[in-house]
């Protein structure tokens, strides 16, 4: 079985990040995942790379963003990287009473509940994130 791997370096900007869902999008069918982990790999990237040039870039342009989406055999991992201070993964369950009004905090929810591991790496500026799929 071939590899299929998409590489992007993005300015930390909305149109960037516009632009990168729309590869996402563009690039997930060559890739021949079920319905389901398909819309979890583009859903959990295209919140990494937000979470990335917010958090990580503060939309400062100038800073790069970098998503690789890697599908070999049945493993699919995406990396993405940001030049910010890096990220301290503090994870908050959206469901809990006193977070459900808050405007940030359910990416980390949502990445941990639909990948199948989490990686965070190089001082919080490397987020690699691991799917398996059954075909």
């Amino acid at each position: 079985m071939s590899q299929k791997r998409l590489e992007l370096v993005l300015g930390s900007t909305f149109e960037e990040l516009d632009c990168a869902v729309e590869a996402l999008q563009e690039f997930i069918p060559t890739m021949e995942l079920d319905d389901d982990l398909a819309y979890r790999v583009i859903l959990l990237a295209s919140e990494a790379l937000t979470n990335a040039m917010e958090h990580g870039n503060q939309w400062d342009e100038s800073k790069e963003a970098t998503l690789s989406l890697v599908k070999d055999g049945n493993l699919i991992e995406v990396v993405v990287t940001d030049e910010g201070e890096g990220i301290h993964w503090t994870q908050h369950d959206p469901l809990e009473e006193s977070n459900q009004l808050a405007d940030h905090g359910r990416g980390q929810f949502f990445m941990s509940t639909m990948a199948d591991e989490i990686h965070v790496e190089g001082n919080g500026c490397r987020l690699r994130l691991v799917f398996y799929s059954q075909t």
